[in-house]
């Protein structure tokens, strides 16, 4: 099936079907719950697992959607062999601590959410975690960072999580982690580098792709190898989805960032690697959108952080259970750092960020530090909806980071993924 058939169906989201809920938010992690502090390589959109597709389910060759309370464990790798020596083909290298890979689920049966991780939880549990959520018919993708499971027959692996009914999954691996690698993440404050709604460009056709500068010296990503943006699709005119890449690449054959549904707005979390020129491209498959384009963090010589990612992530915010909903206009500071300084010298945190008992239009903004925040957004929401979307982000130096609510009032879900120590 073609990247197409991704393109989103429905983004309405009943509130509480899609998050697991615990009776309390949980501890932050201690130093021996990470992976060891790693650089970052980014690559192009490398399809490791399509459900719907024999050719893609490298371990099985086998096409079935994911079951309810299924454990899935799949190799990030593109093929496996059946015969002696029976060895996968890994698209990164052996090493690798974590990965960062595009989640698409498509065909779901029910309301849901999965969750990835390195390893296989026993037959009958749940993760304490999501990593995505949707409804019965949606399609709809997630930037996730995940810690690798155990080298096996000559690739890491992944486990994804299906709390319930049946979906299809597509991952896309866009980059990973590992202690040779040298670029390291540099922690900003997010900032709106496009939006086709007022700069005059209009939206983006179909078919087309738009080219964006994002190596600039005033953003503080002059030396940027790859950028971490925040990447928003608005007032589409047919169902669709926006690809990331670099300038002056060809186009990748299969992978989306986000996707979106006729006159929705959806956003997602990219990384891309930067253009020899320092610009991006941006494809639209079809139809009118405008889109917007947030720069929130990069990776190069000039960065500053390594990442260690947590082998379990673990739950820092749940407003459900404490708190009460965020307030419009209200501003909360999320905890992501021990206290007792298990955990020294961190500069920023990946988290994953939902939103859910959503009764008015609007979006929550993540931001490091205090003080008001930035005219960006990070997860835009409609009545009805539960929506998620990664978060990279700088922290305080009491190791907290920011969320401000632009809507109405919403419940707040944050999951810690992972630290950015400096190295």
């Amino acid at each position: 099936m073609s990247t197409a058939a991704l393109a989103a169906l429905n983004l309405t989201v009943a509130a509480l079907a899609a998050v697991p809920s615990s009776a309390a938010p949980a501890a932050v992690t201690a130093a021996a719950d990470v992976t060891a502090p790693a650089g970052f390589v980014g690559m192009s959109p490398t399809r490791v697992l399509d459900t719907r597709d024999y050719n893609q389910v490298p371990e099985f060759r086998t096409a079935r959607p994911l079951q309810e309370g299924q454990y899935f464990t799949t190799p990030i790798a593109t093929f496996c062999r059946s015969h002696p020596p029976r060895d996968c083909t890994s698209v990164v290298p052996t090493d690798v601590t974590s990965v960062v890979v595009n989640v698409t689920v498509t065909n779901p049966t029910a309301d849901s959410y999965l969750s990835l991780g390195p390893t296989a939880g026993a037959p009958g549990t749940r993760p304490a975690t999501s990593s995505i959520n949707f409804k019965a018919g949606q399609t709809v993708s997630n930037l996730v960072t995940v810690a690798v499971g155990p080298v096996s027959r000559a690739a890491p692996w992944l486990t994804v999580y299906n709390n319930a009914g049946t979906a299809d999954v597509v991952l896309d691996v866009v980059g990973y982690y590992r202690t040779a690698a040298t670029d390291k993440y540099g922690p900003l404050t997010p900032t709106r580098i496009a939006d086709s709604r007022s700069d005059g460009t209009g939206r983006l056709g179909g078919d087309a792709v738009r080219t964006y500068q994002v190596a600039r010296p005033e953003l503080g990503t002059a030396d940027a190898k790859a950028v971490v943006l925040n990447v928003t699709t608005t007032d589409g005119s047919w169902d669709s989805f926006v690809t990331a890449y670099p300038s002056g690449t060809q186009r990748p054959a299969n992978g989306s960032n986000v996707n979106f549904p006729v006159g929705s707005t959806v956003a997602n979390q990219v990384v891309v690697p930067v253009g020899a020129d320092g610009k991006i491209d941006i494809y639209n498959r079809a139809g009118w959108v405008h889109v917007i384009v947030d720069v929130v963090g990069y990776y190069g010589p000039s960065g500053t952080g390594l990442f260690s990612a947590l082998t379990t992530p673990v739950r820092n915010l749940d407003t459900r259970i404490t708190g009460g909903k965020l307030q419009r206009g209200a501003t909360t500071a999320v905890r992501a750092v021990p206290a007792d300084g298990s955990v020294p010298n961190v500069l920023g945190v990946a988290a994953n960020v939902t939103v859910t008992d959503v009764t008015d239009s609007g979006h929550l903004t993540v931001f490091p530090g205090g003080g008001q925040p930035p005219n960006t957004s990070t997860v835009n929401v409609e009545p009805g909806q539960t929506v998620a979307n990664s978060v990279t982000t700088g922290v305080t130096g009491g190791g907290t980071y920011s969320v401000f609510n632009h809507g109405g009032p919403v419940n707040v879900v944050a999951d810690l993924t992972g630290y950015f120590v400096t190295g």
